[in-house]
């Protein structure tokens, strides 16, 4: 177990290098390269330190840099980090606001009327503790989180303590303050040890890894990710409600949504990028393609990016202007 997660560290760490070159090399690029840039103000977007916003990210700017000739800045960091940049004006655009994850601090944030819901974001979306179904298959007592303590032995490894191991969602992500309340409300603790990945590449690694030498494995599995494409059955729990969610989280996860947030600033800054951002649409099924050919062609998200606005034109022509959309195929032709 400690080489599994050792080698996904491995991997995470070069995935997080990736990601950081390519947001360097952005952030150095020269705003004002289309004509008229400069003249604008700078459009910042929050960088989630996850794979899906790193994608909708970098094809957005994309878009708002090349098409509508703001110069943009991406400024990575977690959900808890990013959130305070976000009410504090250093950011304008969060691509990603998984609900109700983090549902206090939006409805706040609207309520101030410092921050707007720009528009929808990923669709198709849950959240669940899973095991791999060959797991289930094997063991048709397993059913749902009540189960757990009668099968930690299966989970338990070396280091756990007798525990079941639980690989959990990052830290920074607020899906980990909602598991540890779940794990608490349950009365999991004396249970399970709860893992921490360290990054969503390391989840996935520790994961993928699990099912290729078809050993158990427990934990935090959401969609659209690269980890729900694995086959997963997802632990029952509770039915959600409002009352349950607000007293321990002792249920499951609602069907949510991923919307997108902007500083209000951008109405009187920006108006033509907020209607971009009202216009966008990311299906599920067209992110997993995208990550799909990620891993198929060993490609940075700026690459995918960039294979994303050749081969679906269709798609983000749906979103801007005709003017707009020339701009950004000479950018793609310029690109090479």
């Amino acid at each position: 177990m400690k080489v599994r997660l050792a080698a996904a560290a491995v991997i995470a760490a070069a995935a997080l290098l990736a990601a950081c070159s390519g947001d360097s090399a952005d952030q150095r690029a020269e705003s004002s390269a289309d004509g008229g840039a400069a003249e604008k103000p700078e459009i910042v977007f929050s960088d989630l330190n996850w794979v899906s916003s790193w994608q909708q990210v970098r094809i957005a700017a994309f878009i708002v840099e090349h098409g509508y000739q703001y110069p943009v800045r991406l400024q990575p960091g977690d959900t808890v980090i990013l959130w305070e940049a976000l009410t504090k004006g250093d950011v304008d655009v969060t691509m990603e606001i998984w609900l109700p994850n983090v549902q206090h601090l939006w409805d706040a944030g609207l309520a101030s009327g410092e921050i707007i819901d720009a528009g929808n974001s990923l669709d198709d979306t849950w959240q669940a503790f899973g095991i791999p179904r060959y797991v289930k298959d094997a063991n048709p007592g397993l059913v749902s989180v009540a189960d757990l303590p009668d099968y930690k032995q299966l989970f338990a490894t070396a280091e756990s303590h007798g525990k079941a191991r639980l690989v959990n969602c990052l830290p920074g992500w607020a899906c980990e303050q909602v598991n540890a309340e779940k794990i608490a409300s349950y009365g999991l603790d004396d249970h399970v040890q709860v893992v921490n990945p360290g990054s969503e590449a390391a989840l996935v690694a520790d994961a993928r890894s699990a099912f290729a030498d078809r050993e158990p494995w427990l934990g935090y599995v959401w969609a659209p990710s690269q980890i729900a494409m694995l086959d997963f059955y997802r632990l029952e729990e509770p039915p959600y409600s409002d009352e349950c969610w607000e007293s321990g989280k002792a249920c499951a996860y609602p069907e949510g949504s991923v919307e997108i947030a902007a500083r209000v600033e951008l109405r009187e800054r920006a108006p033509d990028v907020l209607e971009f951002l009202g216009n966008w649409s990311f299906p599920a099924a067209v992110q997993i393609s995208l990550q799909e050919w990620m891993e198929d062609n060993n490609a940075t998200v700026e690459a995918a990016a960039l294979h994303y606005l050749r081969t679906r034109r269709e798609l983000w022509t749906s979103m801007v202007p005709e003017d707009v959309a020339a701009r950004i195929d000479a950018a793609l032709a310029e690109a090479g």
